[in-house]
């Protein structure tokens, strides 16, 4: 979002617009020089004005390809202290209008600050999806207390409608928001995209005993103890439903990625807590590569022995002497083989590990070893 006063209040239909709903030509009767029912919202509302409310009619600026998009401005003489209104409002506003235009473009009816039927509650945004579903999206800079944000939600529940949050990307999402399995969106106005808040695991240790309240698992809505990310895409990929704001295909995709990265790093970390499994490497011995074993009586009769399945189940990090790394192969029934005798064995075993490819998706990654070499097949 730029410096720029790109929202009005239209006084002949009683609501906020934006600039970009019309060519601003088609503003200019309504403006200054116009009937003047063009008016600056803030000044109406006299939210930062130390002189309380006014009425400002705004002039319409900019042109079509010209250096800076249409907004509106105050006449000479009548803008506000500092030259500008507060750019948190001003931050308000245009999500507002931004989140209006985006319903809209999805055949869905939208109207900002709008009351609620009971009238106890004005929405940011009111929502009547096709089909007849209804939501308030509701736009949040400031921080808010659990009993103001369970006031708000429990009356839009009341009324039957579904309340989506919207928060600034540095503002605190209260976790009473994710007790009630509310999922928590972040929107930025500068790059026009909204953020799916998720959980994000402490990384997994594998040790015993260092569970704590959080779950181990990528999933959304968190849990209220979880540590959190965001996952971030754009505002016009995501979509409407009547249940709320569904992810983009591409965003749950890689949602679905980074959740099965995590469950594959959890389940080495649960295999490297097995009895015989050993946590330093000072505690296992000097590994000496032995000689490859001779060809057993299925390959001496000239037929290939089915490779077996391997699993490695320590902890040791990548960057540490693969002959050291311990292996389980039940085919074999061995529990403790290493690196080194995987690789020298005259039998081909396979083990499976978890990749990325360039596209940032998962991949499964088959490395074969025996006969001394290792080879990597997807």
């Amino acid at each position: 979002m730029g410096d720029l006063l790109v929202v009005g209040l239209d006084l002949v239909i009683g609501q906020e617009v934006h600039a970009g709903d019309r060519e601003t030509w088609e503003w200019y009767p309504k403006g200054h020089n116009g009937d003047q029912t063009l008016v600056c919202r803030e000044c109406h509302d006299g939210t930062d004005l130390p002189g309380g409310p006014r009425r400002v009619a705004l002039v319409p600026k900019g042109r079509k390809g010209g250096a800076r998009r249409a907004h509106f401005a105050h006449p000479p003489g009548m803008a506000p202290p500092g030259g500008r209104h507060n750019p948190e409002t001003l931050w308000h506003a245009e999500g507002k209008q931004l989140l209006r235009r985006w319903a809209q473009e999805q055949g869905a009816a939208a109207r900002v600050e709008a009351w609620t039927d009971d009238g106890r509650r004005r929405s940011d945004v009111a929502i009547t999806v096709p089909g007849g579903g209804r939501l308030a999206l509701e736009v949040q800079l400031g921080d808010i207390t659990d009993a103001e944000w369970l006031a708000r939600h429990n009356d839009y529940v009341q009324a039957g409608i579904t309340d989506v949050w919207l928060w600034h990307p540095p503002s605190w999402i209260p976790r009473v928001v994710f007790d009630r399995a509310q999922p928590g969106w972040r929107l930025d106005l500068t790059t026009s995209r909204i953020g799916l808040v998720h959980s994000q695991p402490a990384p997994v240790t594998g040790i015993r005993g260092s569970e704590t309240s959080r779950c181990i698992a990528v999933h959304w809505p968190p849990c209220p103890d979880d540590s959190l990310d965001t996952l971030w895409m754009p505002l016009a990929a995501a979509r409407l439903a009547a249940e709320g704001i569904e992810p983009s295909a591409d965003a749950a995709a890689e949602l679905a990625r980074r959740a099965e990265t995590v469950r594959l790093r959890a389940e080495t970390a649960r295999q490297a807590t097995s009895p015989g499994a050993r946590r330093t490497r000072a505690d296992r011995p000097a590994v000496t590569i032995p000689a490859p074993r001779p060809s057993d009586s299925a390959q001496q009769n000239g037929n290939a022995a089915p490779p077996h399945y391997a699993f490695r189940y320590d902890a040791f990090p990548p960057w540490t002497d693969p002959d050291t790394w311990w292996y389980c192969c039940d085919a074999c029934g061995n529990s403790q083989i290493t690196g080194a005798e995987l690789k020298a064995s005259s039998i081909i075993h396979i083990v499976k590990i978890a990749g990325t490819k360039k596209s940032g998706q998962l991949e499964i990654i088959q490395l074969r070893f025996g006969g001394g070499t290792a080879q990597r097949r997807k």
